[in-house]
């Protein structure tokens, strides 16, 4: 093992033939890795966040402070874990080469893992903690695929092109998402209602008193993850040209690579070399790696709004599954814009300036979401009413907070957009793989501090709005962090 081949580190370009991408976001290889996105996504916006999860908080759990308390807990258990791990699996990968291998066992452990919510009903087979064990493994897969897939995205086209590439992903993602969600609020969830457009029965004869249409949400994505994640397999290149077996980085990580007279390097040593490489980074480029430390913080603090903002919706207003889906669906379609906005402010701004515009919106809107409660809105200024004899979202306080989701929904995901190219706008040239990798991993090391604490707040104060509350704190210190970053006039060459 070399000095910069270590544990969480990617190994310098010189460890193996980094292939140079062509091709555009059409381009076969921009869509084999755009298209993983449309394949994995729906499993977040169904499962994680808009369909499985309320049903949990509110039906398994019991809804109120302990749904939110128990779903964050959740999270942030499958966060802390992957944490510990995915820095491992990261270096064993960018020795390995063979990525695509690793991808398909955690994707169909995903796969396996949603096939078995089908079951998750309060009185059993699948309890409320064997739930949460299913998540937990299921969200820990989830992560360590986006680490892997993430650092192939210089190997999906030529540089200019990365931009627009991880924007179609996304996008992509997110109108199948809403396509998916449509069937199960339409087909599945509504039919009987004899609302326009809703068929009398529902497309597959599903109990909804047993919550049937939102625990088939698991065998659903399943399906649809084995199915649409072959075009990625064949036609996505590895990226890397030459590699050692998985076994055999496994034995270098954890026992070191042995050297010529046969012995190999102790693990302490090897930590020793890592903090060294470290420091080496944040020396060498300290603006690249400040803006790690600001990315991984709001992210952390977004990925808590992502997964815990449909079960707040649900445990706070007391808003029904239907209404739920409808605010996803809604979500969902808008951040769909949001991939298109994100790459425009990105030319238009450069991608700091961007980021601090649509991290900006995110806060502000998010203190204006916390403002409204059952009673009132604003903090108190306006005093809630129903607005209309509807089924759905008949009080102020309803109408207002699902309004929201258009800036909220746009602004997410432009900002994961805008991110992806600030990497590849200030990380140096000829080490953009490798900078790719410690992104992939500083997202996913700390994913367990946003669901934290709004978990721990919200136990504590026993108050959900405190709990949520703590995102808007991690948004501002992240914001300052990256207005920090000095990030260079400059962009890549096709």
């Amino acid at each position: 093992m070399s000095d910069t081949q270590v544990v969480g580190a990617a190994p310098a370009v010189s460890e193996y033939e980094t292939k140079r991408a062509e091709g555009g976001p059409f381009g076969i290889k921009g869509l084999a890795w755009a298209i993983f996105e449309g394949a994995r996504n729906p499993y977040y916006n169904l499962i994680v966040i808009y369909i499985f999860a309320p049903y949990f908080a509110n039906v398994m759990v019991g809804g109120g402070e302990m749904g939110l308390t128990i779903s964050g807990l959740t999270i942030t258990i499958a966060g802390f874990a992957t944490a510990l791990t995915a820095p491992f699996l990261g270096a064993i990968a960018d020795q390995a080469g063979n990525r695509k291998r690793a991808i398909a066992v955690f994707v169909y452990t995903i796969v396996l893992c949603s096939v078995a919510l089908w079951w998750s009903r309060p009185e059993g087979p699948v309890n409320v903690w064997m739930t949460m064990a299913i998540l937990t493994v299921a969200y820990c897969c989830y992560g360590y695929s986006e680490v892997l897939h993430n650092a192939m995205l210089p190997a999906a086209g030529r540089p200019s092109a990365l931009p627009y590439i991880s924007g179609l992903g996304l996008t992509m993602g997110n109108l199948l998402s809403v396509g998916i969600l449509l069937f199960f609020l339409l087909g599945l969830m509504l039919p009987g209602s004899g609302l326009p457009l809703v068929p009398a029965e529902p497309l597959i004869p599903l109990d909804q008193s047993q919550q049937e249409p939102q625990r088939f949400a698991g065998p659903f994505v399943a399906i649809w993850m084995a199915v649409l994640m072959i075009p990625f397999f064949l036609f996505m290149p590895e990226g890397l040209s030459k590699g050692v077996t998985w076994r055999f980085a496994l034995s270098n990580l954890f026992l070191g690579a042995p050297s010529a007279d046969g012995k190999r390097q102790g693990f302490n040593a090897r930590v020793r070399v890592f903090v060294g490489y470290l420091k080496g980074l944040f020396k060498e480029h300290p603006q690249t790696m400040r803006f790690l430390i600001a990315r991984t913080i709001y992210a952390d603090a977004m990925s808590a709004l992502l997964t815990l903002g449909a079960v707040f919706a649900g445990t706070f207003f007391g808003w029904s599954e239907i209404e739920i889906v409808i605010f996803g669906i809604s979500g969902v379609l808008f951040g769909a814009i949001g991939g298109f906005v994100g790459g425009a402010l990105d030319r238009w701004l450069g991608p700091k300036l961007a980021l601090v515009w649509e991290l900006s919106v995110l806060t502000i809107v998010l203190l204006l979401q916390l403002s409204i409660t059952p009673d009132s809105l604003f903090f108190g200024t306006i005093e809630n009413r129903e607005i209309w004899n509807s089924p759905f979202f008949h009080t102020l306080s309803d109408v207002v907070y699902f309004a929201f989701i258009v800036p909220v929904a746009i602004s997410v995901v432009a900002i994961i957009t805008s991110s992806r190219y600030m990497l590849v706008h200030i990380a140096p040239s000829n080490r953009i793989g490798e900078f790719f990798g410690l992104y992939a991993i500083a997202g996913t090391v700390t994913v367990w501090m946003g669901p934290g604490v709004v978990s721990l707040l919200t136990w504590i104060t026993g108050n959900q709005r405190i709990g949520m509350g703590g995102i808007g704190i991690m948004f501002l210190i992240g914001l300052m962090i990256l207005w920090k970053v000095h990030a260079p006039k400059r962009g890549f060459d096709d």
